[in-house]
């Protein structure tokens, strides 16, 4: 059974982001190194102009590697495991995320904007920043965590709905990452490149069908995904995002398990792109194979969309 969190959305639903030119990206506060509670910005970017960026060069990724193209590593093994193309690399665009990060640690602030005149300073907005760094009028956005380590904040960010739906997008083209330690403040800072004339699947699944994931994760995210009240820890969240920018609208939701008991699930708002569904078993998943089934509205056409994947504790 689909719970719908009867809570109020603060934040003006973003217009799509195809269209608009608007990308979101969620944003730290301040929290203690190893915790990740996120809250959202929005981002204004120009019309999509893509500069040329390297293929897509990583290295084996070490553990607790702080290296940016290790970390784009795994943020690609990620999406890999997904069937979400791979994303290039830039220097342009780990020069911003990393100055980001430095400027955050430095400044022991979060958040996605910086103020002129402080420390370390590269521009207001993500947007200002890749342009000071020679990558004009992008559509981008930026997630950012304080984490032990650079590799570790990337898988980190990626478990996070609202995080995960840039992390993910089929239209994501170029990544950047950058870490930075300053006086014991630890920054981790993602910057995400988008064309919306790239190829693309049509849909992304998170879990993908058949994929194994860990059927527990603490709910902890903000703007808080769960209505208030809600039990934690609870299961992994399950995600669809379609490409082209479509809208996107949630009938129902059911997830089972091998003997076909019902889990029931909290339904995620939509409060940024309307491009993707997400839902959340309200508590725990056990060892075992799952299924999951959606029925949707895909551009006001009836789409049902139906796979199983495996959850281990």
């Amino acid at each position: 059974m689909l719970t719908l969190a009867p809570f109020v959305i603060v934040l003006a639903l973003a217009i799509g982001i195809a269209l608009a030119g608007y990308l979101t990206g969620p944003r730290i506060v301040s929290v203690p190194a190893e915790s990740v509670a996120p809250t959202p910005t929005l981002t204004t970017a120009s019309p999509a102009t893509t500069p040329s960026a390297s293929p897509a060069i990583t290295r084996p990724a070490t553990p607790g590697s702080n290296d940016a193209l290790e970390m784009l590593g795994v943020h690609n093994e990620l999406r890999a495991a997904v069937a979400a193309p791979a994303l290039r690399t830039d220097e342009r665009v780990i020069a911003a995320a990393q100055r980001h990060a430095e400027y955050l640690a430095r400044n022991q602030v979060g958040g996605h904007e910086e103020t002129p005149g402080q420390p370390g300073f590269t521009g207001t907005s993500v947007h200002d920043r890749l342009a000071a760094q020679g990558y004009p009028d992008a559509i981008a956005s930026e997630v950012a965590t304080s984490f032990s380590s650079g590799t570790d904040g990337v898988r980190s960010l990626w478990v996070l709905p609202y995080h995960r739906l840039g992390l993910m997008h089929p239209h994501a083209v170029v990544a950047g990452w950058g870490h930075a330690e300053i006086a014991g403040r630890i920054e981790t800072v993602g910057v995400l490149v988008y064309d919306f004339g790239s190829s693309a699947p049509d849909q992304v699944r998170s879990p993908a069908p058949g994929q194994r994931v860990s059927g527990s994760w603490s709910g902890e995210e903000s703007p808080d995904v769960l209505p208030s009240g809600a039990a934690r820890p609870v299961g992994y969240p399950v995600m669809v995002l379609f490409a082209n920018a479509p809208m996107v609208d949630l009938i129902s939701a059911k997830v089972t398990d091998a003997s076909g008991t019902e889990v029931t699930s909290y339904a995620v708002p939509q409060i940024y792109e309307r491009d993707y569904v997400a839902i959340v078993p309200s508590r725990p998943l056990a060892t075992g194979r799952y299924r999951v089934r959606l029925e949707l509205t895909v551009a006001g056409a009836p789409v049902v969309d139906d796979w199983e994947f495996e959850a281990e504790r």
